[in-house]
Parts: structure tokens; sequence; C-alpha cells
């Protein structure tokens, strides 16, 4: 049987997920912009369209859609989802792997989920 290497995960306490919230803000906030305005082009293209003529912009902001979400990786966080602009920030609750929920517009790092439950099962940090 082959030899698989797990990549190693960066855990986060609450506060160390605050500090970094600044940073991840304005890295979803970017992306979030872009992800927007790339739809908007997509939206306006018609059938009859020549999509090449728009192609190059396109790309570009997919590329920058895909460096946001790689940046958010070298930092330990998990994106979750453009639309509503998710990051999840891996921790230990009982012992368990778990996750930090952060969505864009929340202050601060308020509630968790297991890794099963996923956004779904969001839960107030204080509601143990």
């Amino acid at each position: 049987m082959p030899h698989v290497l797990e990549q190693e995960i960066r855990l986060f306490s609450r506060d160390e997920a605050e500090r970094m919230l600044p940073l991840v803000r304005s890295i979803v906030r970017g992306m979030m912009e872009d992800h927007a305005e790339r739809q908007a082009l997509l939206d306006r293209l018609d059938p009859g369209d020549e999509v090449g003529r728009v192609r190059p912009e396109i790309d570009a902001l997919t590329d920058r859609l895909v460096e946001g979400a790689r940046e958010l990786e070298r930092l330990g966080a998990e994106f979750k989802g453009v639309e509503l602009g998710l990051v999840d920030f891996p921790t230990l609750r009982d012992g368990q792997l778990a996750y930090l929920c952060w969505q864009y517009g929340e202050d601060g790092i308020r509630f968790w989920h297991s890794v099963e439950t996923g956004y779904a099962g969001r839960r107030l940090l204080d509601d143990g």
C-alpha cells in the first residue's frame, strides 16, 4: 500500500483566529468583489457574443480568486465559499477536530461547527 503524506493542519485558538481577521477580511473582501465583477461579466454575455473579447478579463479575475484562496490556505485557514464569504479555522474542541467559523460581515469569531455538520451546524462558541 502506498504511503500517503498527511498535510499538517494548523490549529487555531479563538484568539489566534481573531488576530488574523483583519488580513482574512481584506482577502475575502477582494475575493467577493472579484467574484461579483466576474459574475457581472458572465451575466452580460449574450449567446451570440464573442466570449473571446472578455475572456482575458474573466481569466484574470478567476486567477485572482484562486490566488486569494491559496493565500488563505497558506495562513492555515480554509476558504469555504465566495457567495457568503465563509472561512473556517481548524481547532480542537473536546479533543476533536472542529472549525471556528467566520462569515464575511461578522465582527469576530463567534461560531464553531464540527467537521461533520459544516456551516449548517454552526453553534455559538459559548454554547458548549
